[in-house]
């Protein structure tokens, strides 16, 4: 950026840089700032969605997200499990697996295209084939630390303790330390094991790594054990994301 200050790519980075400095603020304004000024861009588009989805503004997100595909068509398994990962919040599972099917078409063996589709599957009251299809996925890809506490929520739900223990590894918390996605799912299977200290405390990680999803915070099933903690209500109320405001 000081040999050319205008650089995309550059200042895209930037944006994961400011989160993860917990500078959210300076991430949506680089964010909004990028979009006037390469509307064309796929990849501003792209984190655009991804601010959004932090701030629980799922519209927005997917906005984006169909933008980026207009602009560039051959997006379209990068927006199909990113609008997979978001419809969940919105209850609208169906739509999920047809838009993963679109990505299917395109790559059907792509990591992330079989991860969301566990996701969704799981949200949707299906934890025994979300948990073979994720099962398969670190079989192929053990190298996929980040999605081991997915993977372990849903060992978790089907009663099998050890097992989704045996997923949270170091190498999983040294992820989280630094992913805002990884540190919520983190912390959302230290909940369903009952671990309320330090489920607390990879929520708070995961908020001030810029993952301030209030809205789902407050509907997700994996949080259920916890909903009347009065610390894990203060946590969530202490979230403050700017009001939407409709674009064209």
């Amino acid at each position: 950026m000081a040999l050319d200050p205008h650089l995309i790519e550059a200042r895209m980075n930037m944006i994961f840089i400011y989160l993860s400095r917990g500078e959210k603020v300076k991430a949506r304004a680089a964010a909004d700032e990028l979009r006037r000024e390469a509307p064309n861009d796929a990849s501003v588009h792209f984190v655009r969605a991804v601010v959004a989805r932090l701030d629980g503004d799922y519209d927005r997100a997917l906005r984006s997200l169909d933008r980026m595909v207009k602009v560039n068509p051959t997006e379209r398994v990068v927006v199909s499990y990113n609008r997979a990962r978001l419809l969940p919040y919105q209850g609208r599972y169906d739509e999920a697996l047809a838009e993963l099917d679109q990505g299917a078409a395109v790559e059907p063996d792509h990591p992330l295209i079989r991860t969301f589709r566990a996701r969704a599957l799981y949200y949707h009251g299906e934890p025994v084939k979300a948990a073979e299809i994720l099962e398969q996925v670190l079989e192929q890809h053990p190298q996929l630390d980040g999605i081991r506490p997915i993977y372990a929520t849903f060992l978790s739900a089907l009663g099998f303790s050890g097992e989704a223990r045996a997923q949270l590894t170091a190498e999983v918390r040294q992820t989280a330390d630094t992913d805002h996605d990884v540190a919520y799912w983190l912390a959302s299977a230290y909940a369903l094991e009952g671990e309320r200290d330090e489920a607390l405390r990879w929520l708070r990680r995961a908020i001030q790594l810029g993952n301030e999803n209030k809205p789902w915070f407050e509907r997700d099933k994996n949080w259920d054990s916890l909903r009347d903690d009065p610390e894990f209500q203060r946590i969530v109320a202490s979230i403050v994301t700017p009001v939407s405001e409709s674009e064209g």
